[in-house]
């Protein structure tokens, strides 16, 4: 309990810093030739003490109903967007949910936030199910068709460029392997074939899975759904 609190914890806050880090670099493409490490600390500190309260205070032009308007997702076809949306919605509740009890509770999840958890649970497999025939294509390496005498070829000479693209499919994919871990470590324990020492196993699977998830899907939102553009300054 106290050990994934702490990791929790520090996870969430290291893949924060490195999320802004990759902005503060991205605005300040100067500092990459800096050579004092003191130097590039103290810029980004500066530069994170001045973003943090503007990103908080300052809504876009005509305000944050509009900033929410301007999401890609209401663009999208009805199924698909509500489809989105009810994704976006049950795992956001589930984070909460489970990390706050997880972390600040000792006696965990429980009452009707649980019974709301379960039910979220269900809409997320359910959705995470559906995004994975409707949109996993694009997140393909290589969209294209193999062809069964270059395969083993195209593998060995296969490499990933690494750009923020690529990093975002790498993140849809974990996001998606540690969603359907999530939704096995649920529906396991509630089959008879688990004693006292397997529903512990399972619960701390469970546990790790959405920590694993939760960073894959903070990251994937910033490279995908907020990826930064380069600006003055």
């Amino acid at each position: 309990m106290i050990m994934f609190a702490i990791v929790s914890i520090l996870a969430i806050l290291a893949a924060g810093l490195a999320l802004a880090y990759r902005r503060f670099r991205l605005h300040h493409p100067s500092a990459e030739g800096t050579i004092l490490y003191i130097a590039i600390v103290r810029d980004f500190v500066r530069w994170l003490v001045r973003r943090v309260p503007e990103c908080l205070a300052r809504p876009a032009p005509g305000g944050w109903a509009a900033w929410v308007k301007g999401f890609p997702v209401w663009r999208l076809p009805l199924f698909e967007k509500w489809l989105l949306i009810c994704l976006y919605g049950s795992f956001l509740y589930l984070a909460i949910s489970g990390f706050l009890f997880a972390i600040f509770v000792p006696r965990g999840l429980y009452g009707f936030p649980l019974v709301l958890h379960v039910f979220a649970g269900a809409v997320f497999a359910v959705c995470l199910t559906l995004i994975v025939f409707l949109r996993a294509r694009r997140f393909v390496f290589n969209p294209g068709p193999l062809s069964l005498p270059g395969d083993l070829e195209s593998v060995r000479r296969f490499r990933i460029p690494w750009g923020p693209r690529d990093w975002a499919k790498v993140c849809f994919w974990v996001f998606l392997v540690a969603g359907i871990s999530l939704a096995a470590s649920a529906l396991l324990p509630m089959l008879p074939w688990f004693y006292y020492k397997g529903q512990v196993i399972l619960f701390g699977w469970h546990r790790w899975s959405a920590l694993v998830s939760l960073l894959a899907a903070v990251a994937f939102v910033d490279l995908e759904l907020f990826a930064p553009r380069p600006e003055a300054g």
